[in-house]
């Protein structure tokens, strides 16, 4: 039961991503294409998950992706961590890694912001992409262990209280 469930998470999961990595592609192209109103729902939908600073943002057209090029880097990061997965870990391990190799996927991100809000320097676009990317592929690891952890201790609780229902009174 338990390759199936991480099987299941795993291809909702990407599904899902590539529906995502989709619609940030699709925002600039409908722009471009004169469909200003999808587009501008688009970008209304990726406004509340990131700033679309044109000046951070990569281009397509003309147009700004609907995520600026940090995170275009932590869900591409995202869908390569993904795909990786399986191919590293299967479908029967539903461990979490180590904490030590997040903290480790997360440094770069973390100095390069901090250092940002610092005022030390001034990351570019590339560099904002790669440490996004850098934590988006550790991301995956966690995600679908965590999704199937939730649906299995849901299943759990439901069957416990089942039990309970049934179980006869003292």
């Amino acid at each position: 039961m338990e390759l199936r469930s991480v099987r299941r998470v795993w291809l909702a999961t990407l599904g899902g991503m590539i529906i995502w990595l989709a619609a940030i592609f699709l925002a600039p192209w409908l722009a471009a294409r004169g469909a200003a109103g999808p587009a501008r729902f688009i970008y209304a939908v990726f406004a509340p998950l990131c700033h679309q600073i044109p000046a951070r943002c990569f281009f397509l057209g003309g147009h700004p992706l609907a995520v600026c090029g940090r995170c275009l880097g932590i869900y591409a990061g995202f869908a390569a961590g993904l795909i990786l997965n399986p191919l590293i870990r299967g479908f029967s391990r539903t461990s979490l890694p180590r904490v030590r190799l997040f903290l480790l996927m997360t440094l770069p991100l973390a100095l390069d912001g901090a250092a940002g809000m610092a005022g030390a320097w001034r990351s570019p676009i590339g560099v904002r992409f790669a440490t996004g990317f850098i934590w988006g592929t550790v991301l995956p690891f966690y995600f679908v262990t965590g999704v199937v952890d939730f649906f299995r201790t849901r299943r759990e609780r439901r069957f416990s209280q089942a039990l309970e229902i049934t179980a006869p009174k003292k």
